[in-house]
């Protein structure tokens, strides 16, 4: 992993929501919060990181859509961290590990990793009645030369893990095709470990 710039909570924040809103699964529920606050798409789409204004209502969105900032997927986030954009390479995917969910734990096995969660999906087994054959069509469109948006991880000093926050599905792609999990950008957040441990919990063992 070789770091690129320094980054901040209000990048992250807007990195977030610009991924989610092309996601399927919560495109529909930003666009309600957005009509709900009288926002324009395009303060997702085209941003600026340096408006205060703008800043500040992203950060609104943010709450109602996934809890922003101790709610849903933000209960017990660290709030002292550190974000840098990196570059994530080929040995790193094997200390990338899923949040602590239902659907990521059965998916990989119990152990976090979206290489465990590869034998999964290529084993042709549905999770919870639902087929896993999307992430299929995403490694393959990695394979064709699709460029995948940047990755959101947290991790501590120790860089003992990296901990998914967001792209879950993007992750379980390169799983699928990790010879492709090469110079792929991530906004990394850097925390204290006691603090990392509050939002994630204890961390699973790391496949063997």
């Amino acid at each position: 992993m070789k770091k690129i710039r320094n980054s901040n909570e209000n990048e992250m924040i807007y990195e977030f929501l610009k991924m989610e809103i092309n996601s399927e699964r919560y495109r529909d529920q930003i666009e309600t919060v957005l009509k709900e606050l009288s926002a324009d798409k395009e303060i997702i789409i085209n941003g600026n990181i340096t408006s205060v204004e703008e800043n500040t209502l992203r950060a609104e969105i943010l709450k109602r859509f996934r809890g922003w900032r101790n709610e849903e997927l933000f209960e017990n986030f660290p709030v002292n961290i550190n974000w840098v954009w990196s570059a994530f390479d080929r040995e790193d995917i094997l200390k990338v590990i899923y949040i602590e969910y239902s659907y990521w734990n059965e998916l990989s096995n119990y152990t976090g990793s979206p290489l465990e969660a590869a034998k999964y999906v290529l084993s042709g087994r549905t999770i919870y009645d639902m087929p896993t054959d999307g992430f299929i069509g995403d490694a393959q469109r990695l394979i064709e030369g699709h460029k995948f948006p940047p990755l959101i991880f947290l991790t501590d000093r120790s860089e003992e893990r990296y901990i998914i926050l967001e792209g879950h599905c993007r992750m379980t792609a390169y799983g699928l095709a990790p010879v492709l999990f090469q110079n792929v950008s991530v906004l990394l957040g850097y925390c204290d470990r006691e603090e990392l441990n509050k939002w994630y919990g204890e961390m699973p063992e790391r496949p063997k």
